[in-house]
């Protein structure tokens, strides 16, 4: 207690009692939370288990209603009403079986049609004995004793379902025994439909496990769902052991009933069938004991992190006070060890915390060492503006003052431009190509400096370095070209060098006119693997055009998904522009014209495609191309994707699920949409639906969408003037740092990075 009484002024001892003191309320709050969120934690699980079972039965009623209109239009069909007709006046052997082959083709399409759910629809003709599904025809007793073999609905059951008044009758499931596709058996709901003194019915045999997975879902634990008709007989149950007499009562207007722990939800759906859900009051129990003991563990390591935290904290804001009292405290030890301990015992002190107390006692002697410094400065003054002592103070970099006289001496001079273009298999990072850039100017500047007396050598561009030679013979300057070629073929494989030289300059200011010709010449270099020395300009071949023809050839190449015969066609425009001598940019803008009408054509073949965004930056690797070798092999990256992508939307065509699930992303990608609002739009659950698309594509929904976002939105940086900010907003995103990292994540770099890059190419292209 002593200790902790000649403390309680100290710094750290106030502000380690002031972290407790927060610490203590916010577990206070902490502790209150929790008590209000357990209580209505129970409450908000049983609501969530009612709205799954309404749910459900929504779904089961959409369903059957489907099921109820396929078995309508299936009994009205003219060729199955045709072929009864036949049946009755000529017999089977009078019939004419090409009418029921149609109405076998129309159920076999319907059968495999994942959206019905339905195993098969079964055409029963009782007069003729005779029955026929999606497998073909056969006899009655064939079909429903051996190929639907139930012991529960023998062939007189279903005989005598055609005497029944109702027109839709759903059967109790049941497990049938299967004679198809080496399926063993299946459990299967029986719904048939008839009118009624007719001879013949129809029978959907629908899958209702794999409806139940779809509607209900997979991960239902230990809960249990029944189906039950209006006259309370059970039709499906998930768990065999469970019946409708094992279920409580339900009281008038009562949708929770709780029974020997188990937690019961009943709803009525549209379809007048009644659906029942359960679930083990454990389940909900191990929940709420299993959040309990999470939220006790964060808790106590929150309080633990806490104080640590507080301890720590505490230390570092009261070590600099403690430094600066030491240092303080040296320089006039026997003073301010009495300053210290009067301080420290004197109760009145005007200030809270003694360590203040101390620093305040210092100020008067501080102001006045800092008037001394002063005055001593001020003496100095003279001394601190002398120029050449400013300059080496500031580190000032005086080349260009000497490049400055250096142009405006007399005398006539040569100007040698040297145009660097790093290849794309070489040097790919910034900074490497940095250091290379300051390599090869101070190896230029060396050689230079060797071959002729009087030079100067400086970078004006990022790629693009210039030395001007005074004095030179031709002698000196074809010494230095041959130097400088050898230096430059031997390292082809990460750059390649254009060297232009100008005639003889009269004077300083002709430099400008001598250095943009040079930077044309430059463009004018053929496509070859080593350095070019330039000194005129040629005359270059007119740039090709690109057919209709060709367009529509390299349209039919890319749609049909055959890589060798759009290389073929891209080679037939490359190659012989390549013959005729085209310059390195009029080669480079003509590839770029053949690269856009390739990306045109992809995306009209594939609208909305998620992998668009890393096809158009293709485009943008075709400045790296330098070598007829290079533009083979960048365009042979891109057919192969864009016939990839090609083959794999052919492929998905066929599921109608899919091209709904795109469609729908295409158009509502702006909006909030989540993989629950599809399910919904789609009568099918999240987790069904995700394990769908996941097998059909190979892609997550949230992978298809982020394509789609990430796709508009480099339309928009490269086509509007609208900020990033607005442009997130645009694409469906309401967090500009989301959008950000997830353009980043896709295409390397910013979304302001991504529409720099394509105005500087835009401008290049067009000053070039």
């Amino acid at each position: 207690m002593r200790w902790i009484w000649a403390r309680k002024r100290s710094l750290y001892f106030k502000i380690f009692v002031s972290f407790l003191t927060l610490i203590l309320l916010f577990g206070c709050f902490y502790v209150l939370i929790y008590k209000m969120f357990r209580n209505g934690l129970e409450q908000e699980i049983m609501r969530s288990s009612q709205t799954q079972t309404e749910n459900t039965a929504e779904r089961f009623a959409q369903h059957f209603e489907r099921i109820q209109i396929l078995l309508f239009d299936l009994y009205h069909n003219p060729d199955l009403i045709s072929f009864n007709n036949e049946l009755k006046r000529y017999g089977i052997d009078g019939a004419n079986f090409l009418k029921a082959k149609e109405v076998i083709e129309e159920i076999r399409r319907e059968s495999y049609n994942p959206l019905f759910m339905v195993q098969d629809v079964i055409v029963h003709l009782d007069q003729a004995e005779l029955a026929f599904g999606k497998s073909g025809s056969s006899s009655n007793e064939y079909m429903f004793e051996r190929f639907y073999h139930n012991v529960n609905y023998s062939l007189s059951d279903w005989q005598a379902e055609l005497n029944q008044e109702n027109s839709f009758q759903m059967l109790p499931a049941s497990t049938f025994d299967l004679a198809a596709k080496n399926i063993e058996s299946k459990k299967l709901l029986p719904y048939v439909f008839h009118y009624p003194d007719t001879s013949y019915q129809l029978v959907a045999m629908i899958d209702i496990e794999q409806a139940a997975d779809a509607f209900y879902g997979t991960t239902a634990g230990e809960g249990n769902l029944m189906l039950m008709d209006e006259a309370g007989n059970t039709l499906y149950s998930r768990n065999e052991g469970t019946q409708a007499d094992q279920i409580p009562p339900f009281a008038e207007g009562e949708s929770m009933v709780k029974h020997n722990g188990v937690y019961y939800f009943k709803t009525t759906g549209s379809d007048g069938l009644t659906y029942i859900t359960s679930t083990p009051d454990t389940q909900i129990t191990v929940q709420l004991q299993h959040l309990s003991k999470y939220l006790l563990l964060v808790f106590v390591a929150s309080l633990a992190v806490a104080v640590i935290a507080a301890i720590v904290l505490s230390r570092k804001l009261h070590s600099p006070v403690k430094q600066m009292l030491s240092s303080l405290l040296d320089r006039t030890s026997g003073g301010a060890a009495a300053s210290e301990h009067e301080i420290r015992n004197n109760s009145n002190s005007a200030g809270q915390i003694w360590e203040y107390d101390l620093i305040h006692s210092r100020i008067q002697q501080l102001q006045k060492e800092k008037e001394s410094i002063i005055h001593r400065m001020k003496e100095q003054k003279a001394a601190l503006q002398s120029y050449t002592y400013m300059n080496q103070l500031k580190n000032i970099n005086t080349d260009i003052n000497e490049w400055s006289d250096f142009l405006n001496s007399s005398g006539r001079f040569h100007i040698v431009y040297y145009d660097i273009r790093f290849r794309q298999a070489g040097i790919k990072a910034r900074e490497e190509m940095g250091r290379v850039i300051r390599h090869l100017l101070e190896h230029i500047h060396l050689i230079s400096s060797e071959c002729v007396q009087d030079t100067h050598t400086f970078q004006l561009e990022s790629d693009e370095i210039v030395s001007v030679l005074k004095g030179a013979s031709s002698q000196d300057l074809s010494l230095l070209l041959e130097r400088i070629k050898q230096t430059f073929d031997a390292d082809h494989e990460h750059y390649i060098v254009t060297v232009g030289v100008s005639p003889l300059v009269a004077d300083a200011s002709g430099f400008n006119d001598a250095y943009q010709r040079l930077r044309n010449l430059s463009s004018q270099a053929y496509i070859a693997e080593e350095t070019q020395i330039i000194f005129e300009e040629r005359e270059l071949p007119e740039l090709p055009p690109l057919s209709s023809i060709m367009q529509k050839n390299l349209h039919q190449a890319l749609q049909s998904g055959d890589e060798e015969r759009a290389m073929e066609l891209i080679q037939e425009l490359l190659v012989p522009f390549y013959e005729q001598g085209a310059g390195v940019q009029q080669f480079q803008e003509y590839a770029h014209l053949i690269a856009v009408k390739l990306m045109e054509s992809t995306k009209e073949l594939l609208p909305g495609e998620d992998s668009f965004p890393a096809l158009k930056l293709w485009i943008e690797g075709i400045k790296h191309c330098h070598t007829l070798a290079d533009y083979h092999q960048s365009f042979l990256s891109f057919v192969h994707a864009a016939c990839a992508l090609t083959r794999k939307r052919q492929d998905l065509s066929s599921e109608p699920l899919v091209v709904m699930f795109y469609e729908i992303i295409q158009h509502k990608y702006m909006e909030d949409i989540s993989l629950d609002y599809l399910s919904d739009k789609l009568n099918l659950s999240s987790a069904y639906l995700s394990a769908y698309i996941k097998e059909k594509t190979g892609m997550n929904f949230s992978e298809h969408l982020q394509g789609v976002r990430m796709s508009k939105a480099c339309e928009l940086l490269v086509t509007t003037d609208l900020n990033v900010n607005e442009i997130s907003q645009l694409v469906g995103y309401h967090n500009i740092t989301s959008f950000n990292r997830s353009f980043k994540k896709l295409t390397n770099m910013t979304p302001g990075a991504y529409r720099k890059q394509h105005v500087l190419q835009e401008h290049k292209r067009s000053i070039g």
